[in-house]
């Protein structure tokens, strides 16, 4: 970010390194950032000229014709401008190439912004420290989420996790029995767990905070917003269907000592006893080696204690200690060891044979312990062959394709314990292969073993894009004779192919892999980092962080300014300096926070709020007058001076003076939702008006 005013001419030069669909897209991008007096200046480096052009006036939006040679060497990057470029993209297909091509790049211009394709995250992090200014990005790891949610259903449109909490953006209609929203003032769904992103109804042309402050919400409205998924009891049905690890919130701020009184009072209580005899039953239940083993050893006790007490009685001049360890070789077959040591002529007949079949029957229960053993192991040793999981009858997602993209797919479907199969054209040697069913062959012949027909969500994410639609339509059409809906999600690599299906399949989702990238890619070029994206009202939002510097667009704004003057949504704040009470971390932080230098901030963002955010061009707020009275009690208007300064963004001795002249007037530049805070912040303290000039 930059704080250049856009009524003076300024322009900045970027570099695209292959022009491949990703460099492509991330030209058309960039160009999106030029806006008044704000120019896009780029240019392109490729080793040949693209044979598939994804725009068809794609010449226009280059500076200069394409410069063909290797983006690695100095000569080449001089003429496409590196000494005065603001940042440089390298986003050829081969990570090499890439890496050096950007350690090129930093030794000609210490200064530029380098934003690599690279999924080598140890490498990245390397470069990133060494190097400065470096953005390292993987094209299949920030669409892959857009594909997971996508299986999800239920409303999910992002799912991505900053810190240790998980974040979870939902679209929903309100139903007559949802007291969550029904009847409540949009302002107010404003919490500390989930906030309102959008009310797309009400003005579909801007992507986030449609809404006036008086809006309410009714009963059909389209509502989407987002929510913690550890705390905000709307994802409980989550946690029953195992989709997360549900963890209790009483086992928060309990001393040592309690925690010890607690388990001695669960370990002596009988419930305690009782609940671990019932689960030994069941383990024993369980197996029917487990049967068998416990009754050998019954069995071997009571042999034992037989044989003693046989022995010590019958055989003249014999110790406890000793007839108990005669039994005990008995048992383990050693019957020729024991009466090979003993006269034969002091110890009975009837006692040999009694010995003898001692050992016969504990040989027995040993062979059979030994062979339950011996079978374990190999039946372990060869189960891979032979194994196969139980595959899910009806609500399951069926991920078509297993190259990079599907695997990191599988990655975050099974991290969040949702029931899916696998179907790839060839097999894999990885963690999933024994966890997940998983079929492989002639994908079109082995999607009819998935139970095709009641599957919740089909992802066709292969690298044949015909392939994908293929078996996107078969699925449609199977699920179509059960009278089933299925969610579809495929895999293009065509932006116009990707329009095409959202009229012949408008119910399924279309994903260009690179075009959504590209949006990433372009967004860090300024100097950001995005650490995931998703697909709202047919456009791509970004979750992008922010560090707060000296001359930044945002600093000294409030996050309510922020929000309403760029049209985004601050999700996550986390303070350079600590607040009063030692806090710096704040997720939905509160609209009255102030930006400082060294802050860092995420928020939702599509490129349009991007470039608002680079340009520093808010939206005009309107011009109010606030006319208050003195109060009742005068020790309030400290209190009350703070709230104005805080909500309106005004000086805080300004807000003090004013407060000291009662009754007065003062005009206020402040958003419509801003305006309605202040006056309902203020009127519990003192006598107000508030209205637009």
């Amino acid at each position: 970010m930059n704080s250049n005013s856009v009524t003076s001419p300024v322009r900045d030069r970027f570099i695209v390194c292959g022009l491949g669909s990703l460099g492509q897209h991330s030209v058309f991008n960039l160009k999106k950032f030029a806006y008044g007096e704000y120019e896009v200046k780029i240019s392109a480096i490729d080793k040949a000229s693209p044979e598939i052009m994804e725009f068809d006036d794609f010449s226009n939006l280059l500076d200069q014709p394409i410069i063909i040679g290797d983006c690695r060497r100095s000569e080449i990057l001089i003429e496409a401008g590196i000494l005065d470029c603001r940042a440089i993209l390298l986003v050829t297909s081969n990570e090499n190439i890439n890496i050096e091509a950007a350690i090129s790049a930093r030794r000609l211009n210490p200064e530029v912004n380098i934003v690599v394709r690279s999924s080598r995250q140890n490498l990245n992090q390397l470069l990133k420290e060494q190097l400065g200014n470096f953005v390292a990005l993987d094209p299949v790891e920030l669409p892959a989420a857009s594909f997971a949610v996508a299986g999800l259903g239920e409303g999910t449109l992002g799912l991505f996790q900053i810190g240790d909490r998980k974040l979870r953006v939902v679209e929903a209609s309100v139903h007559q029995d949802d007291y969550r929203f029904l009847r409540t003032s949009a302002y107010l769904l404003h919490k500390k767990h989930s906030r309102l992103l959008s009310l797309p109804e009400i003005n579909p042309d801007r992507l986030f905070l449609q809404w006036q402050a008086d809006t309410q919400i009714q009963i059909g409205d389209k509502i989407v917003y987002i929510e913690s998924v550890e705390n905000d009891f709307a994802t409980r049905k989550f946690y029953r269907q195992g989709y997360y690890d549900e963890v209790s919130v009483h086992q928060v701020n309990i001393s040592p000592r309690t925690k010890i009184r607690q388990q001695l009072r669960k370990v002596t209580s009988s419930k305690f006893w009782q609940s671990k005899w019932h689960q030994t039953i069941a383990w024993f239940r369980a197996a029917q080696s487990r049967r068998l083993a416990f009754f050998g050893a019954i069995t071997a006790m009571i042999l034992m204690v037989i044989s003693s007490i046989v022995m010590y009685i019958n055989v003249p001049n014999i110790s406890l200690q000793k007839a108990i360890s005669i039994s005990m070789i008995l048992l383990l077959g050693g019957y020729g060891d024991v009466f090979g040591g003993l006269q034969e002529d002091s110890v009975p007949a009837w006692v040999t044979a009694f010995c003898l079949s001692i050992t016969l029957i504990s040989l027995m229960f040993l062979l059979g312990v030994v062979g339950l053993i011996a079978d374990s192991i190999l039946s372990s040793k060869f189960e891979f062959f032979k194994r196969t999981l139980p595959l899910p009858k009806r609500d399951h997602i069926i991920l078509i394709g297993f190259g990079r993209l599907g695997q990191r797919i599988a990655d975050l479907l099974f991290k969040l314990k949702l029931p899916f199969v696998i179907v790839s054209e060839n097999p894999h040697d990885c963690d999933l292969a024994d966890k997940v069913p998983w079929f492989t062959g002639n994908i079109i012949e082995e999607l009819s073993k998935t139970n095709l027909s009641s599957a919740k969500s089909i992802l066709s994410v292969t690298d044949d894009q015909m392939l994908n639609l293929e078996a996107a339509l078969l699925a449609r059409d199977a699920s179509h004779k059960v009278n089933r809906q299925v969610n579809l999600a495929i895999r293009t690599y065509d932006r116009y192919f990707s329009e095409n299906l959202a009229e012949l399949l408008p119910n399924s989702q279309s994903f260009c892999a690179y075009a959504l990238s590209a949006e990433a890619f372009a967004g860090a070029a300024f100097g950001e980092n995005m650490l995931s994206l998703f697909r709202l009202n047919q456009r791509t939002v970004l979750v992008a962080e922010y560090t707060i510097t000296r001359n930044d667009t945002l600093v000294d704004k409030n996050l309510s300014q922020i929000a309403y003057g760029y049209t985004v949504v601050p999700i996550y704040l986390k303070k350079y300096s600590p607040k009063a009470d030692g806090h710096t971390d704040f997720y939905m932080p509160s609209d009255d926070e102030v930006m400082k230098v060294g802050d860092r901030l995420i928020l939702l963002a599509s490129i349009s709020g991007l470039r608002r955010i680079e340009l520093g061009n808010l939206h005009l707020p309107k011009r109010w007058q606030l006319r208050a009275k003195p109060p009742l009690n005068s020790r309030v208007l400290l209190d009350a001076g703070n709230k104005l300064k805080n909500i309106s963004g005004c000086d805080l001795e300004l807000a003090r003076r004013f407060m000291e002249s009662l009754p007065a007037a003062i005009e206020l530049p402040m958003y419509d939702i801003q305006a309605y805070r202040l006056g309902q912040a203020l009127i519990r303290l003192l006598p107000i008006k508030i209205y637009p000039l």
